[in-house]
């Protein structure tokens, strides 16, 4: 309840004074999928910008509960506080990675850079009204009246964000993703992957609504001793890396049988405080189900497989923008299509993720980070 008057208070009453203050132009407000984290977009951004301007005023908007570790000079101001109103309405500038839960939308002369998080499989926002909250959509409303700036990877997102955020085309920046310039920067090597010694895959199956179906049934689909055994026949050694969705890791870390099942079968299990695109450099294989993030892994030119035995179903339930089946990414149901694909399909497994960017138009070119911080800069210089 105290949390609910909290938010009631920081959206709805203190914007309405704080409004009349005069904005600070050097001052510069950051938040990371709603105050839950300091990562992403915004926070590669808040790097940069300290590096190349120490004078600039941080702000991040970080949840109470968040026990995250941030440098020196960010000022951390809780979300839904009196604080958070006051740094929101009196920064000149915005950047964010996922929506706003705004009930004003920014003052007339504030900027916001809204960078999103992912090159969208799955329907979002308003082209996901009948599984949104509706108090969601209402906040999306001002939040999409408000940015100046959305950020975009490729040509394929582009176009879903004219629907899913209800702007014009002017509004979209085709620039790339600060997040995925490390991975455009880093070297590309995947005709080797049949020829190397140790082989690490990383298994990142995305989430079900229905509990049940989150956990065991996909690691019975990976089929984990069968994988072993093809690699080892190949005169190589597997090691499999298990990252669960954020929805569902904290059940799964507390299921026993799955625990079981991970060290019985020597399966790295990573936590939720680990990015999972940090882990993408250490990785030669992608095995993923619904997951966005394999678009991003494909700026690695590293091979990827999508592992889809309940589609139709999934398809119902969250609903996607593409046929899987137009995807140039090798597809299978179970294990032994894995492996099927490993024997009679190396020449789709290894040219999947380039002509996987060629298909969606892809604009990530390693520089987004910088054009970003120039633009900030620019503006906050502009300032009246």
């Amino acid at each position: 309840m105290i949390l609910k008057i909290k938010k009631f208070l920081s959206r709805n009453i203190y914007p309405l004074f704080f409004r009349l203050y005069p904005l600070k132009k050097n001052k510069i407000i950051f938040s990371s999928f709603g105050g839950r984290n300091y990562s992403g977009n915004p926070k590669i951004i808040s790097e940069k910008l300290h590096e190349i301007r120490p004078d600039f005023e941080i702000v991040w908007l970080i949840n109470d509960d968040v026990g995250v570790e941030l440098p020196s000079y960010v000022k951390k101001v809780a979300n839904n506080s009196v604080l958070s109103a006051f740094h929101l309405y009196t920064g000149g500038i915005w950047v964010d990675d996922s929506r706003k839960t705004i009930f004003y939308k920014k003052r007339k002369k504030q900027v916001y850079f809204q960078t999103w998080h992912g090159t969208p499989l799955k329907k979002i926002e308003f082209d996901a009204t009948d599984k949104l909250a509706k108090h969601y959509l209402d906040y999306g409303v001002k939040d999409s009246q408000s940015l100046n700036y959305l950020l975009s990877g490729n040509e394929y997102s582009s176009k879903i964000y004219e629907s899913a955020f209800r702007v014009s085309k002017e509004k979209i920046w085709n620039i790339g993703t600060p997040r995925n310039d490390s991975l455009v920067e880093s070297t590309k090597a995947t005709s080797h992957f049949f020829d190397k010694k140790e082989i690490k895959i990383l298994f990142a199956p995305t989430f079900r609504d229905q509990p049940e179906n989150n956990g065991f049934p996909q690691l019975a689909r990976l089929g984990i001793e069968n994988l072993k055994q093809f690699f080892i026949e190949n005169g190589q050694n597997l090691e499999i890396l298990l990252k669960f969705h954020p929805n569902v890791s904290k059940v799964m870390a507390k299921d026993t049988a799955i625990n079981t099942i991970l060290e019985d079968q020597s399966i790295g299990l990573i936590d939720d405080h680990i990015k999972i695109d940090d882990l993408f450099e250490e990785v030669d294989l992608l095995i993923t189900d619904y997951s966005s993030i394999f678009f991003d892994f494909s700026l690695l030119n590293k091979p990827i497989i999508l592992l889809n035995h309940d589609e139709e179903e999934y398809k119902n339930e969250r609903g996607f923008y593409v046929d899987l089946d137009e995807l140039p990414i090798p597809k299978a149901k179970n294990a032994e299509e894995i492996i099927a694909i490993f024997n009679s399909k190396k020449k789709e497994l290894l040219e999947g993720p380039e002509k996987l960017l060629e298909k969606i138009g892809n604009f990530e070119n390693g520089t987004a980070t910088n054009t970003v911080v120039e633009k900030i800069i620019k503006i906050s210089e502009s300032m009246n």
